[in-house]
């Protein structure tokens, strides 16, 4: 395993997986992408749908260039931090470089982070800040120095000016108190002062909040959990999910040791197990609500990595064998995912029509193209009934475009905070939308605006199909 896993070989994946990142990093935003982007211009304490810290990202990593890698600049720079804390973690857990290898190997070679990490979200920041927490609580269960609560307390407290749901390490942090008998740290009056750090941190959200009337709170405990009854189709549904995004091969063998890594009585399995599985078990049950999505229990897979690195490569030949031909796999899943994304090169029609409409990664494409339309036809302006075509039309008209969207009522946004400026000429607009199957109009624009009777059109093809068509009508006030 040595020749495979070890320090040199390390620095060279992290390095390939970094130019990799670069290389697809040309692809153009996805819609939500481009609805960050927009915060980016807009700066904030805190906006509707998250707290704001992927806008400051985005806004340093763009303030000279706004190209779609300047954008996601910050995806890279995280991932070559993340492989750095890993390497730490591991070789001060159990001094083991192949260990520590495998945990980084493994960990990037996920299809979610080798490649989709490049889209830059939330999840970028929250990632991070939650590494360097849960990093900083093994420093002080190994120096036994409280000191580490100021910083568990700054980096969590960042967490949370990330994502919302960072707020599941603290649900981590007690679970392993109480299994590894730490409940001691509680006497401890530094740990006081980092929850108040932690606050400090989060406080501008709050304030936000409360100017806003906890719009954003209100809209996030609404996202996670609906009120449709109980539906155990998402429990299969979300593990099989998962079991993508982390490896098809090891994710159910590595839950499974987690859960008895549990309930060990060894320190730094506990640890480690703490700091994952609850996590991932979290949105299981969740699920029997609403369908969490892929990329919520990403900030788990720090440490459930090194959880499959220990198990598979202390094991005989046969785990280590497996371990290795599941990393392959994630890779080649990984390189044909990026390169159809980037060039079409899977067939998809020749499966089905269905199957070329439903590729997630139609998701990148059309938007350029409909910007460039709207430029070249000399609108001023656009109302669009949903919030990441507009954003998308602002990105790829470089806000030349003046980008507005009206819900009628429906989910709000970013947007609804924003509003209409009232002092602006709304003289030469276009309303763009996606055209329905029974002809009306998604929203009643009519309301505030008047609509023109032609429509012109715009269609993006992928794999001999129409992904991606929208309808343009001018408007004017």
């Amino acid at each position: 395993m040595t020749k495979i896993f070890n320090l040199k070989n390390t620095i060279i994946f992290v390095f390939v997986s970094v130019i990799w990142k670069l290389f697809i990093s040309s692809i153009p935003l996805h819609s939500d992408e481009a609805y960050y982007w927009l915060w980016s211009k807009s700066l904030d304490l805190s906006y509707y749908d998250h707290a704001p810290m992927v806008a400051y990202f985005i806004k340093l990593t763009t303030l000279f260039c706004n190209s779609e890698i300047a954008v996601r600049f910050s995806s890279i720079i995280v991932t070559i931090i993340l492989s750095f804390l890993l390497w730490k973690l591991v070789i001060k857990l159990f001094n083991n470089e192949i260990m520590a290898s495998a945990s980084i190997v493994i960990l990037h070679s996920m299809p979610i982070l080798f490649t989709a990490s490049i889209i830059i979200t939330p999840d970028t920041p929250v990632f991070l800040f939650l590494s360097l927490a849960t990093y900083y609580v093994w420093k002080l269960i190994d120096t036994r120095n409280v000191n580490y609560w100021y910083l568990i307390g700054l980096f969590f407290g960042l967490s949370m000016l990330s994502k919302y749901t960072a707020c599941l390490f603290v649900m981590s942090l007690f679970i392993y108190m109480v299994l590894d008998k730490k409940l001691s740290w509680f006497k401890n009056y530094q740990l006081y002062i980092g929850i108040i750090i932690s606050i400090i941190c989060f406080m501008p959200v709050i304030y936000w909040n409360w100017q806003h009337d906890w719009v954003s709170f209100s809209y996030q405990i609404g996202h996670g959990l609906s009120n449709e009854g109980i539906r155990f189709n998402y429990i299969f549904e979300y593990l099989g999910t998962q079991a993508g995004v982390f490896n098809v091969i090891l994710f159910f063998p590595v839950l499974y040791i987690g859960v008895k890594y549990l309930f060990s009585k060894d320190t730094k399995n506990i640890y480690l197990a703490a700091f994952s599985v609850p996590v991932i078990l979290f949105y299981v049950f969740t699920a029997l609500k609403r369908l969490p999505g892929g990329n919520w229990p990403i900030p788990a897979y720090f440490t459930f990595s090194i959880i499959a690195a220990k198990y598979f490569v202390e094991g005989g030949k046969i785990k280590q064998r497996l371990v290795i031909g599941a990393i392959i796999f994630n890779l080649v899943v990984s390189a044909i995912v990026g390169l159809h994304a980037k060039y079409t090169i899977l067939p998809l029609d020749k499966v089905s029509d269905k199957t070329a409409i439903a590729d997630a990664t139609n998701y990148f494409h059309g938007y350029k193209e409909l910007a460039e339309k709207l430029l070249n036809d000399g609108y001023e302006f656009v109302v669009t009934p949903e919030h990441q075509l507009s954003a998308s039309i602002a990105y790829y008209t470089n806000n030349k475009v003046k980008t507005f969207r009206y819900s009628n009522g429906h989910k709000k946004t970013q947007f609804e905070i924003w509003g209409m400026p009232k002092d602006f000429d709304y003289s030469n607009g276009a309303f763009v939308y996606e055209p329905r199957e029974d002809g009306k109009l998604p929203c009643r624009i009519n309301e505030i605006f008047n609509l023109s009777l032609e429509t012109d059109n715009t269609k993006t093809i992928r794999n001999n199909n129409i992904v991606r068509q929208y309808n343009i009508q001018k408007i004017s006030k």
